[in-house]
């Protein structure tokens, strides 16, 4: 698997109600099975709505296709 997404990178979300909402990704979450096979890979991102962090779980392909330049 290619994992070049790194902490800290910013990305938009496609979709009519994602315009203009900055996420942030803060850790990375690995998941595995008793065989100690990496099973799935997962992103922690945060934004701000209304003055608060929300925290989402989102996959690499959505934040590579939203990158910030």
């Amino acid at each position: 698997m290619n994992l070049d997404v790194e902490v800290g990178k910013q990305f938009t979300k496609r979709g009519k109600n994602q315009k203009g909402v900055v996420y942030t990704v803060v850790d990375e979450l690995t998941t595995t099975n008793r065989a100690g096979e990496v099973v799935k890979t997962e992103w922690l991102c945060t934004h701000e709505f209304l003055g608060q962090q929300v925290k989402s779980r989102e996959n690499q392909t959505t934040i590579k296709m939203g990158l910030i330049a």
